[in-house]
């Protein structure tokens, strides 16, 4: 999404340079970039690079700040500690919201980042004086509570992400101590609200799902009731993969849509889930990782079949309308990943069998993205597909599963995809070039 949006910046500053030559009316420019979700506006702002450097900046100031105190802080009496974190905190923040009402937004909110930076400093330092660190994640999340109303003052990405990242590493170190993050859904959804509705950011979008996911496991594994002791990537799987079942169907019911962000939303998130469902099958083409799931008692009994069975029909339910591209592939993974959880709740299969349906699974994978991404034409999908066959190859290489003989068999089944893949990838550009 960062690269459209550079491409669509720089197609606003090369149409304003049209209406500026006399070349078009702005009108017109103006109708042109909406097809593309643009406006001549976007053309005209400051450099976004100036930005970022100068939030660096403020960050850095901000840590230099920390270390300044901490190094210096058993010589100061602790009225005049306190004093000084407070006024500093609430002059900075002052500062930040005057700065916005003389409409000067990228300053103001600059001086509010590093206020939230002061504030959450002198939560930590106040602390220290009068000994109430009893429980630390407790000023992570006042702290990340007490940002917070700056996003809907601001409604700023740079806030967004202050907020996202402390809430993140109060769920993290909160559950670590034994206690479980109920309140993490609010941070999270506050910055989907944001980038849904206001500005627009892949960062801060991917990011908050993936928080929700995270909590989304936390909280099947306080159900399960010994939540605390939930670790491990055996036991992220099920609920995650279901979960992400369900949002590749989001992702093409997003992809219908009719406004360019959202359009542009669903692509990042199918892209993401793409790149997350091979990197899982990759794992999972081990057969010691299938060994350990049968060895162990993981969370709920791993690979839940009816919850991955639900998050199948869910995601199928959303894509439908898609057509073939969407559906085929959501009820392939659905039912593959349903009939392994099978398999590991009533061991019907080895560990072997399991790992050589996987590493089928990948082949199958890439020889579904060679050809979509010949029928499409996008070139990004016929790579990916090309890249999982080989990387698989060079897996089973180095790690061989059964004997030697089946891993020729498969690195000679990859080779026949590949020639074929070229021959249809030639066939398909002749017959594109006679047409035209």
């Amino acid at each position: 999404m960062r690269i459209l949006r550079l491409f669509k910046r720089d197609l606003a500053r090369e149409v304003n340079d049209w209406v500026g030559d006399g070349l078009i009316e702005p009108v017109q420019g103006e109708a042109i970039l909406a097809r593309y979700g643009a406006r001549l506006a976007d053309g005209r702002g400051s450099s976004f690079g100036y930005y970022v450097l100068t939030a660096l900046a403020a960050l850095f100031a901000g840590l230099a700040l920390i270390l300044i105190l901490s190094h210096n802080w058993d010589e100061i009496p602790r009225m005049v500690r306190m004093l000084g974190l407070i006024g500093g905190t609430v002059v900075i923040n002052l500062t930040g919201g005057w700065q916005l009402l003389r409409e000067r937004y990228r300053p103001g909110v600059l001086w509010l980042f590093f206020g939230g930076i002061s504030y959450g400093a002198s939560i930590m330092l106040i602390a220290q004086i009068y000994h109430l660190g009893e429980h630390y994640p407790d000023g992570i999340y006042w702290w990340a509570l007490g940002v917070l109303p700056l996003l809907f003052v601001t409604r700023s990405r740079l806030i967004a992400l202050q907020v996202l990242a402390l809430a993140t590493l109060w769920m993290i170190t909160e559950a670590q101590t034994g206690f479980f993050p109920a309140s993490y859904p609010l941070f999270s959804l506050a910055c989907l609200w944001l980038v849904w509705t206001y500005r627009r950011s892949a960062l801060i979008f991917l990011a908050a799902l993936a928080g929700l996911v995270t909590w989304l496991n936390l909280l099947l594994a306080w159900a399960a009731g010994d939540w605390y002791h939930y670790d491990g990537f055996a036991d992220q799987v099920p609920l995650t993969v279901a979960l992400g079942l369900v949002m590749a169907g989001s992702a093409w019911w997003l992809m219908r849509s009719r406004e360019p962000l959202i359009r542009d939303y669903g692509q990042l998130l199918h892209l993401y889930l793409l790149r997350g469902a091979i990197l899982t099958l990759l794992i999972l083409s081990y057969d010691d990782f299938w060994r350990d799931l049968l060895r162990g008692d993981y969370l709920l009994g791993v690979f839940n079949p009816l919850l991955l069975a639900l998050g199948t029909l869910g995601g199928c339910a959303l894509a439908r309308p898609s057509g073939r591209n969407a559906s085929a592939p959501l009820l392939l993974n659905g039912a593959f990943f349903t009939l392994a959880a099978l398999c590991v709740q009533q061991r019907w299969l080895d560990p072997l069998a399991l790992a050589v349906a996987t590493n089928l699974l990948l082949v199958v994978t890439g020889i579904w993205l060679i050809r979509r991404g010949v029928e499409d034409a996008v070139t990004h999908f016929f790579y990916t597909g090309v890249g999982v066959l080989l990387l698989t190859a060079l897996l089973r290489y180095f790690d061989l599963i059964g004997e030697y003989i089946g891993g020729a068999l498969l690195f000679m089944a990859a080779a026949g995809v590949l020639f074929g893949a070229a021959r249809f990838w030639r066939k398909h550009l002749q017959e594109g070039s006679d047409h035209a």
